[in-house]
Parts: structure tokens; sequence; C-alpha cells
């Protein structure tokens, strides 16, 4: 048996203590290791934790969402419906007023037209018929007058409107006269003269009438004939 020297000895407590210290120090650094990561797990925990808060209230909001859009969708569904009976009333409105504007058109007409035939004179001055309706179209011009009085030199030329506007007179004064003309150019040189057959106008635009060289006719248990005056100015 070898017997070991007293310096081999220390020699080998001071290798062993320094194997321990090595030891006591990797321990060390692995619990510090472990003391790390269980702090990052909890950290991670935490984490979790609020996503998972975070994801309920989402939840929560989109489902409050889903049900705001819902009832968003049932309005818009109950507006759209409404609209459309709306629309359709409103379609029914314009036809059963429409026809019946229509309707009053053609008997402003028939009426005026019913009278100027018995008699076939106007302004003094007679013609040989009387007749409804002419409408003809050149290239882009194209218009219908209401009621025309001819004879052999003079025709007469009437707008019927059972309640006229300004822009009606307005139009009467230009627009349809120089249609006429392209037309029925075969009544340039005759004698024209231009009226307007109403069933009610008021006195301003009567003037304006007038003063511009139309004959005003109206119904008042028989018929009016205001004759065109001197002035031609359109006011």
């Amino acid at each position: 048996m070898r017997v070991f020297t007293k310096e081999e000895i220390r020699e080998l407590f001071s290798e062993n203590n320094k194997a321990i210290a090595e030891t006591n120090k990797a321990i060390a650094e692995t619990n510090r290791g472990i003391f790390e990561l269980k702090e990052r797990q909890e950290k991670t925990e935490e984490a979790i934790d609020r996503l998972a808060a975070s994801q309920k209230k989402t939840d929560a909001q989109l489902a409050k969402t889903d049900a705001q859009l819902a009832k968003t969708d049932a309005q818009l569904a109950k507006t759209a419906k409404q609209l459309a009976e709306t629309d359709a009333s409103l379609k029914r409105l314009g036809k059963r007023y429409g026809g019946l504007s229509n309707n009053v058109g053609e008997a402003t007409e028939e009426l005026f037209f019913n009278m100027l035939n018995d008699e076939r004179v106007l302004n003094g001055i007679h013609f040989d018929s009387v007749q409804r309706n002419w409408h003809d179209r050149v290239g882009k011009c194209q218009d219908e007058y209401d009621i025309v009085m001819k004879n052999g030199s003079s025709i007469f030329i009437l707008e019927s409107k059972f309640k006229p506007t300004k822009s009606d007179v307005e139009k009467l004064l230009t627009t349809k006269q120089e249609n006429f003309n392209i037309l029925f150019p075969e009544y340039k040189n005759y004698d024209q003269h231009w009226g307007l057959a109403a069933t009610i106008i008021d006195k301003k635009l009567k003037d304006m009438a007038v003063n511009n060289g139309l004959t005003v006719l109206q119904y008042k248990g028989g018929l009016l004939v205001t004759p065109p005056s001197n002035a031609s100015v359109i006011v």
C-alpha cells in the first residue's frame, strides 16, 4: 500500500476543493438559469393570460358588432321595403294624375275647337276650315300645333292650355313660330295670327301675351276673345 506524502495530500485536497468550487459554481449557474427560465415562463404565462383576456374582450366586441350589423341589415331591409312601397305609390299617383292632366288638356282643346268650328270667325276674319293637331318633322325640327284655322290668305295658329305658364307663352312667341315656318313653309307668306286658348290664365300672363301680339281666348260662359295690342315686348 502506497503512503502519500503531505505535499501530495495537500495537492489532492486542493484539487478536490477546486472541483467542489467549480461544481458549486456550475450548480449556482444552473440554479440561476432555472430561476431565469422560471421568470420567463411566468412572464410568458402572464402574456398568455393578457392575450386570452384581450381575445375574450375582442370576441365580446365582435359578437356585439355582429348583433349590431344584424340589426342594421334588418333596418336596411325594412327601409328598402318602405322605399319600394313609396316608389310604387308615387308611380301609381304619377299615372293617375298624369292621366288626369292629359284628360284635362284634351278637354280644353276639345272645348275651344268646338266653339271655333261652330263660328269659324276670329278677330273679324272668316276661316274656311278649323283643324286640330298639325304636326310634322323636318330633320331635327319637329313640333305640334293644337288648333289651326285657315283660308286662302290667312292662317291662325292656337296653342291650347288648361293653365298656361310664362314658359308656354315665351315658347309660343319664339320656338313655335320659328318651327312652324320650317315645318309648313307653304304658309310662310300667309297673314299669320297666333293665339293662346286657356281655361285659366292670370292677368299678368294674359297682359304679357296680348302685349306681344297674341290673341288670348278664354271660356266664360262663352268664347271670350282678347285681341293683341300694338306693343311687342316680352316682360
